[in-house]
Formats: C-alpha cells, sequence, structure tokens
C-alpha cells in the first residue's frame, strides 16, 4: 500500500507511442540473431532490465539514438539497486541488439579499416581515450576518402550529425568538444601546418547578447540601476531595500536576455538606450512573444521572472506612466507562475531514495570515491576525484547553495569551538555571503574534518594551477572554480559511481525530505538548516514531503491489524 512502491505495471496512458521501431520490435527478433544461446538470453535480460529502470514497457521505447538517449540520461539504476558494472552490461548489450536487428543503420559504418594516415594521427593523442577519439574519427573520415589534412570544420558538423543520430553512450557535443581538444592540442601543432584548427560547432539555442553588442547608453542605465539596488539612499522614500550582489548579477543576465529577446522579436536596438524604452510595453511584448515561441508558446517561470523584474522596474527605477505599469502588471498577473511544492522532476529525483539501502549507499559515496582514488597514482585526475568526494560530504551535511560551495575558504569559512570539552569544527557562511541575508553555520563531523585536512594538505595543491591558495575548489585562474564546471562534475561523479541523477541544489530538498519525514511538520527547523528568511518559504516548498514517511507509518498500523485475528 506504501506509496514508495513502484506500480506493478507502468502507466502508459500518458506515454507517446514512438513513431519507429521500438526494443519490442528488438525482442522480436531476437531468435533470428547468429549468436550464441547466452549471448541471446543475455540481450533479453538486459532489454528487459533497461524496460524495468526507464519504467516503461519494451513497445514504448524507441530505438532511435537521439530518444533512446535522453531515456538513458534521465535513467536512475542506482535506485534499483542496478550496479555500475550491471548497467554498463546492459546498455552493451542493448546497442549490440539493436545493431543486430538491423532496423536502423548508420548512414556510414565505422568498422572499416584506418588508412594508414589516421593510424599516425591516433597514435599522437596522449591517452588510450584520446587515441580511441582519434581512431573513431578517422574511421569516419577513412569511410568518405578524407585525409587528416581534409578535415575541416563543416566535417566536423557532419560528424557531430552522425555521432547525434548514432551514439547511445555519451553526449555527442561532448563526445566533439572532447575530440577537439585532443585534436587542437596535438594534431594541430604539426610544424608543418597541415592540419586545421578546428572550431566546435554552435548548436546552441543561446541568443542573449554581450553588452558590447547593445547600445552603451542602455548599458550606462542599468549599470545605474545596479548601483541604486546595491547602496539604495537611506533618505529616499522611495527607495527599496539593499539588495545581495548575486541578485545584481543574475538581473544583470536577465536584463542582456530580455534586451536580446526584443531584438530578436523585431526592436531596433539602436531605440534601446535607456530601461525606459526596454520597458514600455510597445518594446516588451515583442520580447515576450519571441520567449513564447521558444517554449512552444507555453508560458514558464523564466517569463514570469522577466515580468517581475520589468514590473519592479517600471515603478521604482523608471516610474512609468501609470498606464503603462497598468499593462505590465495585467501581463505580469496573466503569466504568474505560483510554484507550491516541490516541481514534478525534483519529486521524480527524491524518489529514488525512497529505498533506505539506496540512501545509505549514497551517504557512503564520499568515502567510496576517496578509497579509490588512494589506490591511484598521486595526480590530479584522482585530486578531482577527491575533490568531488568532499563537495558532496560537505553538501550532505551542510545543504548551501552552489554559489557559497565554490567559494568556501579553509580560513574565512572554517572555525573551531569547543563542545563538550572536544574542539568542533564548524562551517561558518556570513550573511552578507548568502543569498538572502541569512547567516549559516554548520558544525563538520570529524571523518569529514580528517578528509577536509587530507585534501588541503595532499590534493588541493594539485588543483591550483601553481596559485598559492586555501579555496576549497580552486580554479586554473587562482579564484574560485566555477560553479557550471563544479556541478558537472558532481553530476558525473554520482551518475557514474552510484547510478543516480542528482545535482547539487537537490542536496537542499533531500535534506528537507530526510528531516520532515523524521520529524514531521518540523518547518521551522528546516527553515533554519536551509537558511530560509521566512517559513512561509519552507512550507510553500516541503509542505507535503512527509507524505510518503505518513503512508508508511499507515502500512505499518494496518499490516499489525492484518496480524491480529480478528471476528469471526
Amino acid at each position: 500500500m506504501s506509496t514508495s512502491v513502484p506500480s506493478l505495471e507502468p502507466e502508459t496512458a500518458a506515454l507517446p507511442r514512438p513513431s519507429g521501431p521500438t526494443l519490442a520490435d528488438v525482442l522480436a527478433r531476437l531468435s533470428s540473431f547468429t549468436v550464441s544461446d547466452q549471448a541471446r538470453q543475455n540481450m533479453a535480460s538486459s532489454i528487459r532490465t533497461l524496460s524495468r529502470i526507464v519504467d516503461r514497457p519494451p513497445e514504448y521505447i524507441p530505438i532511435a539514438a537521439p530518444s533512446l538517449r535522453r531515456l538513458l540520461e534521465q535513467a536512475s539504476p542506482g535506485a534499483l539497486s542496478v550496479s555500475d558494472t550491471r548497467w554498463r552490461n546492459v546498455k552493451s548489450d542493448v546497442r549490440r541488439a539493436i545493431k543486430l536487428t538491423e532496423l536502423t543503420t548508420a548512414a556510414i559504418k565505422l568498422d572499416v579499416p584506418l588508412t594508414a594516415e589516421w593510424e599516425a594521427i591516433a597514435s599522437l593523442g596522449p591517452s588510450p581515450t584520446s587515441r580511441s577519439m582519434l581512431r573513431r574519427v578517422g574511421r569516419y573520415c577513412s569511410a568518405r576518402q578524407i585525409s587528416p589534412e581534409g578535415v575541416t570544420d563543416s566535417l566536423i558538423i557532419d560528424y557531430l550529425t552522425y555521432l547525434d543520430a548514432n551514439q547511445l553512450s555519451r553526449t555527442p557535443a561532448r563526445s566533439v568538444s572532447d575530440l577537439l581538444r585532443v585534436w587542437n592540442r596535438h594534431v594541430a601543432t604539426d610544424p608543418s601546418e597541415r592540419y586545421s584548427v578546428l572550431a566546435a560547432p554552435d548548436r546552441s539555442r543561446k541568443y542573449a547578447l554581450d553588452w558590447r553588442d547593445l547600445p552603451a547608453a542602455f548599458h550606462a542605465d542599468v549599470q545605474a540601476y545596479h548601483e541604486a539596488c546595491l547602496h539604495p539612499d537611506p533618505l529616499d522614500a522611495d527607495a527599496r531595500f539593499a539588495v545581495q550582489s548575486s541578485t545584481v548579477k543574475q538581473r544583470d543576465r536577465m536584463l542582456r536576455r530580455i534586451a536580446a529577446a526584443a531584438i530578436g522579436g523585431g526592436v531596433d536596438r539602436n531605440v534601446l538606450q535607456s530601461l525606459s524604452a526596454l520597458v514600455d510595453p510597445k518594446r516588451l511584448k515583442p520580447a515576450l512573444r519571441f520567449l513564447l515561441a521558444r517554449n512552444d508558446d507555453k508560458p514558464n517561470k523564466q517569463l514570469a521572472d522577466v515580468l517581475g523584474l520589468v514590473l519592479g522596474i517600471a515603478r521604482h527605477w523608471v516610474k512609468a506612466p501609470a498606464d503603462q505599469i497598468n499593462a505590465i502588471r495585467l501581463l505580469e498577473r496573466r503569466f504568474r507562475c505560483q510554484q507550491r511544492g516541490l516541481t514534478a522532476k525534483n519529486k521524480e529525483r527524491l524518489r529514488q531514495f525512497t529505498d533506505e539501502k539506496v540512501l545509505r549507499r549514497f551517504i557512503a559515496l564520499p568515502d567510496r570515491i576517496i578509497a579509490k582514488a588512494k589506490r591511484q597514482p598521486l595526480h590530479s585526475r584522482s585530486a578531482r576525484q577527491v575533490q568531488t568526494a568532499l563537495a558532496l560530504s560537505l553538501l550532505q551535511i551542510a545543504p548551501i547553495r552552489i554559489g557559497n560551495l565554490v567559494s568556501l575558504d579553509r580560513h574565512r569559512h572554517f572555525k573551531w569551538s569547543r563542545f563538550e570539552g572536544e574542539r568542533m569544527l564548524h562551517l561558518v557562511i556570513p550573511g552578507a555571503e548568502v543569498k538572502n541575508d541569512v547567516d549559516l553555520e554548520f558544525p563538520v563531523p570529524r571523518d569529514i574534518a580528517a578528509q577536509l585536512d587530507e585534501y588541503l594538505s595532499t590534493y588541493q595543491p594539485l588543483l591550483a594551477n601553481g596559485h598559492p591558495s586555501s579555496l576549497l575548489f580552486p580554479g586554473r585562474n587562482g579564484g574560485p572554480k566555477r560553479d557550471t564546471s563544479l556541478r558537472r562534475q558532481m553530476d558525473k561523479t554520482i551518475r557514474d559511481e552510484a547510478g543516480l541523477v542528482i545535482n547539487p541544489h537537490l542536496f537542499r530538498h533531500l535534506a528537507a525530505l530526510l528531516f520532515l519525514e523524521r520529524h514531521p511538520g518540523h518547518y521551522e527547523e528546516v527553515r533554519r538548516l536551509l537558511g530560509h528568511k521566512s517559513i512561509d518559504t519552507t512550507i510553500q516548498s516541503y509542505a507535503g514531503l512527509e507524505t510518503i514517511g505518513a503512508a508508511r507509518r499507515y502500512d505499518t498500523i494496518i499490516l499489525d491489524l492484518r496480524s491480529e485475528p480478528g471476528d469471526a
């Protein structure tokens, strides 16, 4: 009866029927494969296992690479206690089965021999992985009778298209990015300049412009607005409360995007000489239409945030006429996105931890990663593994935001105190550095304090790129590591080592879930743990997280009653 137990049959009513071949078609053809009985059994078992992990029957799982790859990227094998080795074997067997059916055919077969020229190029790779990358693109080019000298940016675009249509194991864009890094560092450095330096294909949907692409007067007005937000005049009756620098950075990005959306919607960029021009409904509406078109004409939180920011600017900075403010207010109300509770995506991610065994393995993950790193030579690669493990350990005990995590400094943020006669390390982040100006403090257990000391003395210097630094997560330029880089590093490690899909911000939701399951209704303590300024924020975000725990306790009651003999 517990809500944590999946249904016996996947819910298929809401699933779209794939237009092309599916894994059900692959299963139907297994008997025709010229392979051993054991191999056939392995492939059938792997297809059934994959179906269980993605929670849909084989006839709803397409074998077209782009669609299947997206399903695999979102899969959480660790949540069903499927080991890393088993998951790799499952994907390998499924790929093999799909290839044997010939229901999908590659545009160019890559099982052609390399030419001597391409063999020489492949040998330039500094590692087995890089040499494998060069051999693969070499086979692609050999099949098209293209020599290494003929590799150009346009060919790389074709190669990316090929990978997108055929590759299951990795994101094609990432594969091409890694290939270009190896090519430009180790192949295009030939003194004869026979090989071109290659540029990464631009397949992004970015539309935001740089400030240098916008009128200087507009940028100056935006900077003046930011300054007024950071340092409001205390004697101005209309002045708003000061905001954090992180809020100003977020607004800066949003205003560039709104301006770019207006231009994308047909507004002449030279008209945008001030924020007053941007928030005028005549120019705001083309921007909104542009943003809606990018989201299939469906409103979303981004649109709501844009209108909230524009309304505030129109009222308090531009002091626009009443009719303009009313027009913007009507739009803001129409597209207002009031998110109560967690999103469906975050609820799905948290559902991975309904199994106590999965949760315990996840909590032990940093120790396993460190043990694995210690078995390897002392190198930047093993140092990065320990760095990731330390980040996971810290987020488990201190669910802070990624921006605060990457900025942690050994001297500034870690303080010693005495507790029950023993020294205790504390992670302390002053409110001035936190998004909502709330001081944060977390005790650091002894084992994680020991991890921290060992990391800073042994591994962190290998990652600081020659810059003496007390930062826990130093970047190559001596400052903090980019949050996107650390996030990607953590996401990949958790997926590879635990088979779970979790990003750094989900640690905050997981902390709330674990606390409220054990202490239902204790929202004030969750507010303090997460550093929310208002308890309303905590309640709106996490009301209902106790449902699973309540259902489990109710199950216990029913099971106890069923186990007791009743009156006949």
